[in-house]
């Protein structure tokens, strides 16, 4: 038997009320905290980007954030006059910048500060880095760079400011091409996805694995893997030519289909479609 209830009725509703404007109250204060989080943030990158004197970068946050600065308008935000003036200037200087005509030279120059290698038969608004592995491709009309490889369409899309795109450049190169690496460890690594793959396909050794299967397999199991880093790596590997393991020599077969196939970082460049292991 439920004993009863020793609070009246109209104190329990007042509660609930309590509870209801509690709730209100607390959710207001979170869309108005949330929103300073985003001035605050749209105002960190506006002064960072002026500082460095990121024209188009300043614009493209500002054009993003439209409808919070209509706000900042609206509630006459302390902040707003600058921003103003900031967003003023950057469409004066913007509009008079002509990327064929300064980018070419200035990227030149930049790359060569960095120690970043421009490859010779790059030309406006198409450019390379190492061998043709990065391409980088200027949008004169929308004033964005971006940059690919060969198993990456789109590695960044910035604003082209010249030193924003040099440093974009720079931490993807270091990230593929600064790293350690050991060659045993990697064919150690190819041999045991190769078994795996067989084994799963219930195929002898000896057969011949899709490289794409091998990609595949390495993403589903291995934490922050890159086919960009892996044919690195794979390319590296092949141009060392120590593919000898346990008694089995690896070898990269070659292919015309470029979907299926990598594009070896090697002279000369070759897709492989496929990896086997002969016994030696």
């Amino acid at each position: 038997m439920t004993a009863a209830n020793p609070f009246a009725e109209s104190m329990l509703q007042i509660a609930q009320e309590q509870v209801a404007n509690a709730t209100q109250e607390a959710q207001e204060i979170q869309l108005k905290a949330d929103k300073a989080t985003r001035i605050q943030k749209l105002l960190e990158n506006i002064t960072m980007f002026a500082i460095r004197g990121w024209i188009l970068h300043v614009l493209n946050v500002i054009n993003k954030e439209k409808t919070l600065l209509d706000e900042m308008r609206h509630e006459n935000h302390p902040a707003i006059t600058l921003l103003n003036e900031i967003f003023e200037i950057s469409q004066k200087k913007a509009a008079s910048i002509k990327l064929y005509i300064s980018f070419p030279s200035e990227l030149e120059k930049a790359c060569a500060t960095a120690n970043l290698s421009l490859d010779r038969d790059a030309h406006h608004p198409n450019y390379k880095f190492e061998r043709g592995f990065f391409q980088l491709y200027i949008d004169d009309q929308k004033k964005t760079a971006k940059l690919s490889n060969f198993e990456s369409n789109k590695l960044f899309n910035i604003p082209a400011d010249i030193e924003a795109v040099v440093e974009a450049i720079q931490q993807d190169h270091k990230r593929i091409f600064d790293r350690p690496f050991d060659d045993k460890k990697f064919l150690k690594k190819l041999r045991s996805h190769y078994l795996a793959i067989l084994k799963a396909n219930k195929q002898k050794d000896g057969a011949s694995v899709p490289i794409r299967h091998i990609t595949r397999r390495l993403g589903k199991n291995e934490k922050g893997f890159r086919t960009d880093e892996f044919l690195i790596d794979l390319s590296r590997l092949v141009e060392k030519g120590e593919l000898e393991i346990d008694g089995w020599r690896m070898d990269c077969q070659q292919t015309k289909d470029t979907t299926q196939g990598m594009y070896l970082h090697i002279e000369p460049k070759r897709y492989i479609g496929s990896l086997v292991f002969k016994k030696v």
